[in-house]
């Protein structure tokens, strides 16, 4: 572990990395390479098992990194680090910067600037483009927010917390990416980590959270590109995934008031999709098949005729996932 004690800087930027070597080097230089250039660096590594360590160790006397940790056994939840490194933080603005990804050089300075010109918002983020393991933007569409509202991510916008959730991330996590997102510490500090239990949907709850009590705001700009590949979480983890949107969305009906137009049960019907394939595939427990089907009735009364439907839907071959 290394630690330096110095002045608080603006933004602390936690990089949490689990077996990413290949890509640690592109991933840490985009941030040095920042136009904006007060923050520190915490790396949190979850006890990877490839050579992370030995290229993390050429950047531990570099002057921005403030703080390396070494899990000495997986902690089982990248959340579990996000948490961690909260709590070493020191600035006033919190950057989650994944460890496979990487940004353009004025990612910073743009969202740092939104922050300035906008009274109470929680959390800024900006369009986010998905690559490959060979750093190539595959989808220019933003198909994934665009089948919710096809011109809302087309401008920077300001939105109420409440409102955000009521109509957007109320039928899907429509923040593709945390490396996308600049926090406000305060709003962090306000979570209860406890109850962040989550492998895969903890980002989504996280949002929700927070946009209980504060605002949102988005830049068009893309400033921000994700990995998509097979070693990233949500690729290994569709059956944990599925049960976990559901429990979000439990959680999301609890603490605001959700505005249930057709696309909230278009989503329902593509979630109730892929849930009975779990089942048909026999990848599922008994008691999980419960539990999700308690949390159904909690968001939606009509969860029976829905299955049926999805049923009739899979029987004749009729496309049900929400598009």
């Amino acid at each position: 572990m290394k630690l330096i004690n110095s002045c608080s800087p603006l933004v602390s930027i936690i990089i949490p990395n689990y077996n990413h070597a290949f890509f640690l080097n592109q991933r840490l230089e985009s941030i040095f390479n920042q136009t904006y250039q007060d923050f520190e660096i915490i790396i949190l590594d979850d006890c990877s098992t490839d050579n992370s360590e030995e290229i993390i160790n050429e950047y531990q006397d570099h002057p921005k990194i403030k703080q390396i940790i070494y899990n000495p056994t997986n902690s089982g939840s990248t959340f579990k680090q996000w948490q961690k490194g909260v709590e070493l933080s020191s600035g006033k603005y919190i950057w989650i910067a994944e460890s496979d990804d990487y940004c353009e050089p004025d990612f910073l300075s743009t969202m740092i600037n939104q922050f300035r010109t906008t009274d109470g918002i929680g959390l800024v983020y900006c369009r986010s483009l998905p690559i490959n393991s060979q750093n190539q933007v595959y989808d220019y569409s933003d198909w994934w927010m665009k089948r919710v509202d096809k011109n809302k991510w087309e401008t920077d916008y300001f939105n109420n917390g409440e409102d955000e959730c009521s109509k957007y991330l109320s039928i899907q996590c429509t923040i593709p990416n945390v490396s996308g997102v600049l926090f406000d510490i305060n709003c962090l500090k306000e979570i209860n980590w406890i109850e962040l239990k989550y492998k895969v949907c903890g980002d989504w709850y996280l949002y929700v959270t927070i946009l209980k009590k504060h605002d949102i705001a988005y830049i068009a700009k893309p400033l921000n590109y994700h990995r998509n590949h097979d070693n990233n979480v949500r690729s290994r983890n569709f059956k944990t995934s599925i049960i976990e949107q559901y429990e979000v969305l439990s959680y999301l009906n609890k603490i605001h008031k959700i505005n249930k137009t057709s696309n909230y049960y278009r989503a329902l019907d593509e979630r109730m999709c892929n849930f009975i394939t779990i089942i048909k595939a026999r990848n599922i427990s008994g008691n999980e098949i419960v539990n999700i089907l308690k949390k159904m009735y909690h968001i939606d009364i009509f969860f029976i005729f829905r299955f049926f439907k999805i049923i009739a839907f899979k029987t004749f071959q009729i496309n049900c996932n929400f598009i």
